[in-house]
């Protein structure tokens, strides 16, 4: 009781800024409303079922998901392998750190203007390098084929410091003692990682690729800065299709119900992590 009126202004911002805009979404997602906002009417889950039978509306699912399978995973990868890198000391280490972790501190803006420089189909770094190399360019951002497997790699590459931040925690936290008694009965390196490191780091995994996946499939800024959703549609992933729809197409209570949905899915995809993962994970006594 006495810790309550400290954590009253906390609870008053999230009501304010998160609950009640969710409440609100929730309710206009009820009703249809006329081009300029005056008047709603009741539609109950008119909207809903007039969002689940578009077709560009899974389409933009499928886009969603391909795209979380590219992020997801890359950027576990590198993140823990950026954090076996330097959760040691050695020296120049902090350069490494600084290195690794940069990316945590460029602004979405700044890095989505560099890759765009750094993609260029005509005179950017990566295409030099290719015609170096004696290959031909490649439309990194403005090929169907390739925009949307780019934009994964942009949005990966993006979150590998603070994936690497909270992996680096978490693997200073194992005790030494055990993989010293580990090396001394002879247990391989790769024995050591796997049946030891591993299983000691997955409640940080678990946390982290709970936070990578939900990220994966509610980024934006990238996509809005350098495809806005092309080209064809071919990156109009989810969160994008609600921004179009809601400020280009002026479909609010449809938008408002995609959003719904899309909050529905995170929740389950939540829920299907912890249920599926997280009775594997290893919590140290």
């Amino acid at each position: 009781m006495i810790a309550l009126p400290f954590l009253l202004p906390a609870y008053a911002l999230f009501l304010l800024f998160l609950v009640w805009p969710a409440l609100e979404a929730l309710w206009l997602s009820l009703h249809r409303e006329n081009l300029f906002g005056r008047g709603r009417e009741w539609v109950g889950l008119g909207n809903f079922q007039e969002v689940l039978a578009r077709p560009e509306f899974w389409k933009s699912a499928l886009l969603t998901l391909k795209f979380a399978l590219v992020v997801a995973p890359l950027e576990l990868v590198l993140g823990l392998l950026a954090a076996l890198l330097v959760y040691r000391p050695y020296p120049g280490v902090a350069f490494f750190r600084t290195l690794f972790f940069l990316t945590t501190a460029v602004p979405t803006a700044v890095a989505a203007v560099a890759w765009g420089w750094f993609l260029h189909p005509v005179g950017g770094w990566a295409n030099r390098a290719l015609a170096g190399l004696g290959l031909p360019p490649q439309p990194w951002l403005t090929s169907p084929d390739l925009a949307l497997y780019t934009l994964g790699v942009i949005t990966a590459w993006s979150g590998v410091g603070f994936t690497a931040i909270l992996l680096t925690a978490g693997l200073q936290n194992i005790p030494e003692e055990v993989l010293e008694a580990a090396t001394v009965d002879g247990a391989s390196p790769w024995t050591r990682f796997f049946r030891i490191t591993l299983p000691l780091l997955s409640p940080t995994l678990f946390l982290v690729g709970l936070l990578v996946v939900l990220k994966s499939l509610t980024a934006f800024g990238q996509i809005h800065l350098l495809t806005r959703g092309g080209p064809a549609e071919s990156t109009m992933v989810w969160i994008y299709r609600v921004y179009q729809d809601a400020f280009f197409n002026f479909q609010v209570p449809l938008a408002a119900a995609e959003a719904f949905l899309l909050f529905l899915v995170l929740l389950l995809l939540a829920a299907l992590q912890f249920w599926l993962l997280g009775r594997r994970v290893h919590y140290a006594a």
